[in-house]
């Protein structure tokens, strides 16, 4: 089967089977790009069924990219509390202000636009892109770059190993957008998301998968090591900090007190929080922004 022909077939596959099992998602409802940004920023590194019950908790909060870069950013992060990860509420704000400071309140309709903004990189810029502007563009984020390196980038194709990380970002965009059939950018990257967050998956994959005939068995894959302990890390104890300004004001002894955590190590955590603008520390008090 040549190159040409297995594309064919792989978007033949991959559409006939979404018709059956698309995701209805509130997101996917809309093609304002300031919702569609905050639904893909949530999205980075939380589960599907938070992300529904958040977004439009938060939207309610900050309806408009105008609201949001007008808000404080503690207020930003009280929001998001719950989602993890904060410094994706603070990117959030930070593009906000950027699209209302130099690009008049409107998201700018291009990729490489797009990238100059805080937070927003090569997956992030391609989903607006594709869902908002309707652009025939790929976003590679983990699930499609593991059903494009599982399919096209098999050991016998391409001398580089199958680990997730040895085919570069860009090559599998370029890869990606060479695969999307004009005028199907939204539908595509709806379908190839869906199959890699249900069939085609990362630890237990389907028998079910609709192109489990083009990319073959995927025992032999190679995936990301495991990572790290999350109980007793520094982004266990910045979450928690953050967890305890959201309810009041906070010194450095008192949180050293509540968290039972040696006092040196509290405040390489603290200092680096603050240095990322997520909470202020003076000799009084920490808080947030």
């Amino acid at each position: 089967m040549t190159i040409t022909e297995k594309k064919k077939h792989f978007n033949q596959m991959l559409f006939r089977w979404h018709k059956a099992h698309y995701r209805e998602m509130a997101w996917r409802n809309t093609r304002n790009p300031y919702r569609i940004l905050v639904s893909e920023v949530m999205l980075q590194q939380t589960q599907v069924e938070r992300v529904r019950e958040k977004y439009a908790e938060f939207l309610k909060q900050f309806p408009s990219v105008h609201i949001l870069a007008k808000a404080q950013l503690g207020d930003v992060i009280r929001a998001w509390s719950g989602l993890g990860y904060n410094r994706r509420a603070k990117y959030l704000h930070e593009c906000a202000k950027e699209v209302l400071l130099n690009h008049q309140g409107k998201f700018p309709n291009d990729m490489t636009t797009l990238m100059t903004l805080p937070g927003i990189g090569l997956s992030t810029a391609g989903a607006l892109q594709a869902f908002a502007f309707g652009e025939d563009e790929p976003m590679i984020d983990t699930n499609i770059r593991r059903i494009l390196t599982r399919t096209f980038f098999s050991p016998k194709m391409s001398r580089l190993r199958l680990d997730m990380v040895g085919v570069s970002d860009k090559e599998l965009y370029v890869f990606a957008k060479s695969l999307i059939p004009k005028g199907k950018g939204r539908e595509w990257n709806y379908a190839m998301l869906d199959l890699g967050a249900t069939l085609c998956t990362a630890r237990h994959h389907s028998k079910l998968c609709p192109l489990a005939k083009l990319h073959g068995p995927v025992s032999d894959f190679v995936y990301k090591k495991p990572q790290k302990k999350f109980a007793n890390s520094d982004r266990f104890y910045r979450g928690r900090i953050l967890s305890q300004l959201l309810i009041s004001p906070h010194t450095s002894e008192s949180l050293q007190e509540v968290l039972a955590l040696e006092q040196g190590r509290l405040d390489l955590i603290l200092t680096k929080l603050a240095k990322e603008h997520l909470i202020v520390v003076s000799k009084k008090s920490v808080t947030l922004p």
